[in-house]
Parts: structure tokens; C-alpha cells; sequence
């Protein structure tokens, strides 16, 4: 019946037979080494993502400690400023106390120089005054005064100057 549609049916098992064999050898030949190739090249990438996931947390750890580190190191920046600071302005307010005591001591001799001074020309000035007086009353009174005489002299002279 196949004969009278026109099939050979040697040939059809001829042809089966030749796909049969062409595959076992295709898959013998081929399509092993290719899987475990491609197996392999599998693997190959796997371990390739595994690394790179590896060095991508090695890498995160680095930048989260570098990123402690640099805080830290701005944290005892910043202390190490107060503490220079606090220094600072504890010398400037010792340097300030030390002139300001300087500056009252010079002051206060300054005072002191101004009132001895003060007093020694009051005292010059009583004796020139007194002086004169005792010559102009001689003159006035041509006659020379006694001790008695001048010291009551002066005395009233010098209560009217003040």
C-alpha cells in the first residue's frame, strides 16, 4: 500500500536508520563537549559573580570603615580646636589680667611721683613765698625781723594764700 503512493519504505527505514546513527554520533561528537563547555563557561561566570559580589562587600566594608575613620579624625580635629581654643582665650584673659595689673601698678606710681612732686613744690613754693614775704617786710619795714616775728609772719601770709 505504501508502494502505491509512491513510498519506498527501504528507504524511508534507510533514512531512519542514517537519522538514528547521525545522531547518537552528532551527540557523541558534539553535543557532549559542547554541554560540558558550556557547563563549565557556566561556572566560570557563577564564580566570576561570586567574586565580584565578594569584592563589592570588601569594598563597602573599606568605605565604611574609611567613612568611621575620617569621622573620627574630624571628631578629634574638632576637639583638638576647642581644647586650643579654650587655651587661647584662657592665656589672652591671664595676658589681659597681667597688663591690667601692670597698667594699675605704673598708674598707681605715676599717682604717687605726681603727689611727692606735688608736695615738693608746695613746699618750694611756702619757702620762696615765705622767703619773700620776710624780704618784703624787711624792706617795707626796714628793720630786720626776728625769729619770732618772721615764723608769725609767715604764718599769717601763708593763711591768706590758701
Amino acid at each position: 500500500m505504501l508502494e502505491k503512493l509512491g513510498i519506498d519504505w527501504k528507504l524511508i527505514l534507510f533514512q531512519v536508520v542514517n537519522f538514528l546513527l547521525l545522531f547518537f554520533i552528532l551527540r557523541k561528537v558534539l553535543y557532549k563537549p559542547i554541554l560540558s563547555f558550556l557547563e563549565s563557561r557556566r561556572k566560570k561566570i557563577e564564580e566570576g559573580l561570586a567574586k565580584s559580589e565578594k569584592f563589592e562587600e570588601e569594598w563597602q566594608k573599606m568605605k565604611d570603615i574609611q567613612r568611621e575613620s575620617l569621622a573620627k579624625t574630624e571628631k578629634e580635629a574638632a576637639m583638638v580646636m576647642e581644647k586650643a581654643r579654650f587655651f587661647a582665650e584662657k592665656k589672652e584673659k591671664e595676658l589681659l589680667a597681667l597688663a591690667q595689673q601692670k597698667s594699675d601698678k605704673i598708674v598707681e606710681e605715676a599717682k604717687r611721683d605726681i603727689l611727692r612732686e606735688k608736695d615738693k613744690i608746695l613746699t618750694e613754693v611756702k619757702k620762696e613765698a615765705a622767703d619773700f614775704i620776710v624780704f618784703a617786710a624787711e624792706k617795707i619795714l626796714k628793720r630786720t625781723v626776728n625769729d619770732k616775728d618772721e615764723k608769725e609772719l609767715i604764718k599769717e601770709t601763708l593763711g591768706i594764700l590758701k
